[in-house]
Protein backbone atom coordinates (compact mmCIF):
# COMPACT_ATOMS: atom_id res chain seq x y z
CA UNK A 1 0.00 0.00 0.00
CA UNK A 2 1.51 3.34 -1.02
CA UNK A 3 1.29 6.65 0.77
CA UNK A 4 -1.45 7.99 -1.51
CA UNK A 5 -3.72 5.10 -0.52
CA UNK A 6 -3.29 5.93 3.19
CA UNK A 7 -3.54 9.73 2.88
CA UNK A 8 -5.48 10.69 -0.28
CA UNK A 9 -4.71 14.43 -0.05
CA UNK A 10 -4.57 17.03 -2.82
CA UNK A 11 -0.91 17.56 -1.91
CA UNK A 12 1.09 14.96 -3.88
CA UNK A 13 4.29 16.93 -3.31
CA UNK A 14 4.31 16.43 0.47
CA UNK A 15 6.81 14.06 1.99
CA UNK A 16 5.89 10.88 3.83
CA UNK A 17 6.57 12.43 7.24
CA UNK A 18 4.49 15.56 6.71
CA UNK A 19 1.72 14.07 4.61
CA UNK A 20 -0.36 12.95 7.58
CA UNK A 21 -0.18 16.38 9.25
CA UNK A 22 -1.12 18.18 6.02
CA UNK A 23 -3.95 15.70 5.48
CA UNK A 24 -5.39 16.41 8.94
CA UNK A 25 -5.10 20.18 8.41
CA UNK A 26 -6.79 19.88 5.03
CA UNK A 27 -9.63 17.85 6.53
CA UNK A 28 -10.20 20.45 9.26
CA UNK A 29 -10.16 23.37 6.79
CA UNK A 30 -12.53 21.54 4.44
CA UNK A 31 -14.95 20.64 7.23
CA UNK A 32 -14.92 24.22 8.53
CA UNK A 33 -15.55 25.59 5.03
CA UNK A 34 -18.47 23.22 4.46
CA UNK A 35 -20.04 24.16 7.81
CA UNK A 36 -19.53 27.89 7.22
CA UNK A 37 -20.76 27.94 3.61
CA UNK A 38 -24.54 28.18 4.37
CA UNK A 39 -23.96 30.99 6.89
CA UNK A 40 -21.69 32.94 4.53
CA UNK A 41 -24.11 32.49 1.62
CA UNK A 42 -27.03 33.74 3.71
CA UNK A 43 -25.13 36.79 4.97
CA UNK A 44 -23.79 37.68 1.51
CA UNK A 45 -27.25 37.22 0.02
CA UNK A 46 -28.77 39.52 2.62
CA UNK A 47 -26.16 42.23 2.06
CA UNK A 48 -26.48 42.05 -1.74
CA UNK A 49 -30.28 42.09 -1.64
CA UNK A 50 -30.31 45.12 0.67
CA UNK A 51 -27.69 46.96 -1.42
CA UNK A 52 -29.54 46.34 -4.69
CA UNK A 53 -32.86 47.46 -3.23
CA UNK A 54 -31.49 50.84 -2.12
CA UNK A 55 -31.25 52.34 -5.60
CA UNK A 56 -33.42 50.11 -7.76
CA UNK A 57 -36.72 49.78 -5.88
CA UNK A 58 -39.03 52.78 -5.94
CA UNK A 59 -42.12 51.29 -4.29
CA UNK A 60 -41.83 51.83 -0.49
CA UNK A 61 -43.83 48.68 0.28
CA UNK A 62 -41.60 46.52 -1.90
CA UNK A 63 -38.53 48.21 -0.43
CA UNK A 64 -39.74 47.42 3.10
CA UNK A 65 -40.40 43.81 2.12
CA UNK A 66 -36.93 43.41 0.63
CA UNK A 67 -35.40 45.09 3.68
CA UNK A 68 -37.19 42.62 5.97
CA UNK A 69 -36.02 39.69 3.85
CA UNK A 70 -32.45 41.04 3.92
CA UNK A 71 -32.61 41.44 7.69
CA UNK A 72 -33.85 37.87 8.03
CA UNK A 73 -31.02 36.56 5.86
CA UNK A 74 -28.57 38.40 8.11
CA UNK A 75 -30.23 37.44 11.40
CA UNK A 76 -30.83 33.73 10.79
CA UNK A 77 -27.11 32.79 10.55
CA UNK A 78 -26.36 34.80 13.69
CA UNK A 79 -29.11 32.97 15.58
CA UNK A 80 -27.81 29.59 14.43
CA UNK A 81 -24.21 30.55 15.27
CA UNK A 82 -25.30 31.57 18.76
CA UNK A 83 -27.21 28.30 19.11
CA UNK A 84 -24.21 26.26 17.94
CA UNK A 85 -21.91 28.07 20.35
CA UNK A 86 -24.27 27.62 23.30
CA UNK A 87 -24.90 23.99 22.39
CA UNK A 88 -21.17 23.26 22.13
CA UNK A 89 -20.53 24.82 25.55
CA UNK A 90 -23.36 22.82 27.13
CA UNK A 91 -22.21 19.63 25.41
CA UNK A 92 -18.64 20.16 26.59
CA UNK A 93 -19.80 20.69 30.18
CA UNK A 94 -22.02 17.62 29.98
CA UNK A 95 -19.14 15.61 28.53
CA UNK A 96 -16.87 16.66 31.39
CA UNK A 97 -19.52 15.81 33.98
CA UNK A 98 -20.16 12.42 32.40
CA UNK A 99 -16.41 11.74 32.31
CA UNK A 100 -16.17 12.38 36.07
CA UNK A 101 -19.23 10.23 36.75
CA UNK A 102 -18.03 7.32 34.64
CA UNK A 103 -14.63 7.35 36.38
CA UNK A 104 -16.41 7.13 39.73
CA UNK A 105 -18.63 4.30 38.50
CA UNK A 106 -15.69 2.34 37.12
CA UNK A 107 -13.60 2.86 40.25
CA UNK A 108 -16.47 1.65 42.43
CA UNK A 109 -16.89 -1.39 40.20
CA UNK A 110 -13.12 -2.05 40.28
CA UNK A 111 -13.18 -1.88 44.08
CA UNK A 112 -15.99 -4.43 44.20
CA UNK A 113 -14.03 -6.74 41.91
CA UNK A 114 -10.95 -6.34 44.12
CA UNK A 115 -12.99 -7.26 47.20
CA UNK A 116 -14.24 -10.43 45.55
CA UNK A 117 -10.75 -11.37 44.34
CA UNK A 118 -9.31 -10.86 47.82
CA UNK A 119 -12.04 -13.02 49.30
CA UNK A 120 -11.38 -15.75 46.73
CA UNK A 121 -7.65 -15.65 47.55
CA UNK A 122 -8.15 -15.40 51.31
CA UNK A 123 -6.27 -12.09 51.53
CA UNK A 124 -6.75 -10.01 54.65
CA UNK A 125 -5.54 -6.68 55.94
CA UNK A 126 -5.81 -3.07 54.92
CA UNK A 127 -6.79 -2.37 51.33
CA UNK A 128 -4.50 0.24 49.80
CA UNK A 129 -3.19 0.90 46.33
CA UNK A 130 0.16 -0.53 47.42
CA UNK A 131 -1.46 -3.76 48.66
CA UNK A 132 -3.53 -4.06 45.49
CA UNK A 133 -0.36 -3.68 43.44
CA UNK A 134 1.25 -6.45 45.50
CA UNK A 135 -1.49 -8.81 44.34
CA UNK A 136 0.19 -8.70 40.93
CA UNK A 137 3.21 -10.50 42.39
CA UNK A 138 1.16 -13.60 43.24
CA UNK A 139 2.30 -16.50 41.08
CA UNK A 140 -0.16 -18.84 39.41
CA UNK A 141 1.09 -21.65 41.66
CA UNK A 142 0.34 -19.62 44.79
CA UNK A 143 -3.04 -18.58 43.41
CA UNK A 144 -3.91 -22.25 42.82
CA UNK A 145 -3.14 -23.01 46.47
CA UNK A 146 -5.06 -20.03 47.85
CA UNK A 147 -8.03 -20.04 45.48
CA UNK A 148 -11.36 -20.64 47.21
CA UNK A 149 -14.36 -20.12 44.97
CA UNK A 150 -18.04 -20.36 45.82
CA UNK A 151 -21.36 -19.60 44.17
CA UNK A 152 -21.65 -16.19 45.85
CA UNK A 153 -18.31 -15.00 44.45
CA UNK A 154 -19.24 -16.23 40.98
CA UNK A 155 -22.63 -14.52 41.13
CA UNK A 156 -20.95 -11.26 42.14
CA UNK A 157 -18.35 -11.48 39.38
CA UNK A 158 -21.07 -12.26 36.85
CA UNK A 159 -23.07 -9.23 38.02
CA UNK A 160 -20.01 -6.97 37.85
CA UNK A 161 -19.23 -8.23 34.36
CA UNK A 162 -22.76 -7.18 33.31
CA UNK A 163 -22.31 -3.74 34.87
CA UNK A 164 -18.97 -3.33 33.11
CA UNK A 165 -20.51 -4.25 29.77
CA UNK A 166 -23.26 -1.66 30.30
CA UNK A 167 -20.68 1.03 31.10
CA UNK A 168 -18.63 0.17 28.01
CA UNK A 169 -21.71 0.23 25.77
CA UNK A 170 -23.25 3.42 27.13
CA UNK A 171 -20.21 5.63 27.61
CA UNK A 172 -18.28 4.22 24.67
CA UNK A 173 -21.16 5.14 22.38
CA UNK A 174 -21.23 8.68 23.80
CA UNK A 175 -17.45 9.12 23.31
CA UNK A 176 -16.85 9.65 27.02
CA UNK A 177 -14.29 6.85 27.24
CA UNK A 178 -11.13 6.94 25.17
CA UNK A 179 -10.11 4.09 22.89
CA UNK A 180 -7.44 3.03 25.39
CA UNK A 181 -10.02 3.00 28.20
CA UNK A 182 -12.42 0.94 26.11
CA UNK A 183 -9.70 -1.54 25.18
CA UNK A 184 -8.54 -1.93 28.79
CA UNK A 185 -12.06 -2.31 30.21
CA UNK A 186 -13.03 -4.74 27.47
CA UNK A 187 -10.01 -6.90 28.30
CA UNK A 188 -10.87 -6.74 32.01
CA UNK A 189 -14.43 -7.84 31.27
CA UNK A 190 -13.18 -10.68 29.09
CA UNK A 191 -10.93 -12.04 31.85
CA UNK A 192 -13.72 -11.77 34.44
CA UNK A 193 -16.03 -13.71 32.13
CA UNK A 194 -13.29 -16.33 31.64
CA UNK A 195 -13.10 -16.82 35.41
CA UNK A 196 -16.87 -17.30 35.69
CA UNK A 197 -17.15 -19.55 32.63
CA UNK A 198 -14.20 -21.74 33.58
CA UNK A 199 -15.61 -22.22 37.08
CA UNK A 200 -19.01 -23.27 35.73
CA UNK A 201 -17.84 -25.38 32.78
CA UNK A 202 -14.65 -27.24 33.75
CA UNK A 203 -13.29 -25.90 37.01
CA UNK A 204 -9.65 -26.40 36.01
CA UNK A 205 -7.77 -24.66 38.83
CA UNK A 206 -4.67 -23.97 36.78
CA UNK A 207 -6.69 -22.23 34.06
CA UNK A 208 -8.73 -20.43 36.72
CA UNK A 209 -5.52 -19.21 38.36
CA UNK A 210 -4.31 -17.83 35.02
CA UNK A 211 -7.57 -15.95 34.44
CA UNK A 212 -7.59 -14.62 38.02
CA UNK A 213 -4.02 -13.36 37.58
CA UNK A 214 -4.96 -11.73 34.26
CA UNK A 215 -7.94 -10.06 35.95
CA UNK A 216 -5.68 -8.69 38.69
CA UNK A 217 -3.26 -7.34 36.08
CA UNK A 218 -6.04 -5.54 34.20
CA UNK A 219 -7.35 -4.03 37.45
CA UNK A 220 -3.87 -2.66 38.15
CA UNK A 221 -3.53 -1.45 34.55
CA UNK A 222 -6.70 0.60 35.03
CA UNK A 223 -5.43 2.09 38.30
CA UNK A 224 -2.11 2.90 36.60
CA UNK A 225 -3.78 4.46 33.55
CA UNK A 226 -3.65 7.97 35.02
CA UNK A 227 -2.83 9.94 38.15
CA UNK A 228 -6.41 11.22 38.37
CA UNK A 229 -7.77 7.66 38.35
CA UNK A 230 -5.42 6.63 41.17
CA UNK A 231 -6.29 9.70 43.26
CA UNK A 232 -10.02 9.09 42.86
CA UNK A 233 -9.56 5.43 43.79
CA UNK A 234 -7.59 6.36 46.92
CA UNK A 235 -10.39 8.76 47.88
CA UNK A 236 -12.90 5.97 47.32
CA UNK A 237 -10.88 3.66 49.60
CA UNK A 238 -10.80 6.33 52.30
CA UNK A 239 -14.55 6.89 52.06
CA UNK A 240 -15.22 3.14 52.20
CA UNK A 241 -13.12 2.90 55.40
CA UNK A 242 -11.65 -0.46 54.41
CA UNK A 243 -8.99 -0.32 57.10
CA UNK A 244 -9.79 -3.12 59.53
CA UNK A 245 -7.58 -6.19 60.00
CA UNK A 246 -10.10 -8.25 58.03
CA UNK A 247 -11.04 -5.52 55.57
CA UNK A 248 -10.51 -7.74 52.60
CA UNK A 249 -13.29 -10.06 53.71
CA UNK A 250 -15.51 -8.45 56.30
CA UNK A 251 -16.62 -5.66 53.98
CA UNK A 252 -17.91 -8.03 51.32
CA UNK A 253 -21.46 -7.28 52.40
CA UNK A 254 -21.01 -3.73 51.12
CA UNK A 255 -20.41 -5.07 47.64
CA UNK A 256 -23.96 -6.24 47.41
Amino acid sequence: MNQDDVFPTPFPWCGRAGCGIIHNMWEKVRDFALRALPYVASIVGGVLLFTISLDNVRDPNVADLITNISASLLAIPLVFLLYDYTNSRVSRRLQETMAVNVDDKINTLILHVVLVLRKMLGLRGQITLANINKMQTLSETLIIKKLRMDAKCMDLLHAYYGELENIIYRYGREDVLSNDDLRLLTELGRHISHVVNEHHLRGNRRILARHVKNTIEKVIDWLDSGAAIAMKFEKLLAEAELVGPDAGTQKDASVE
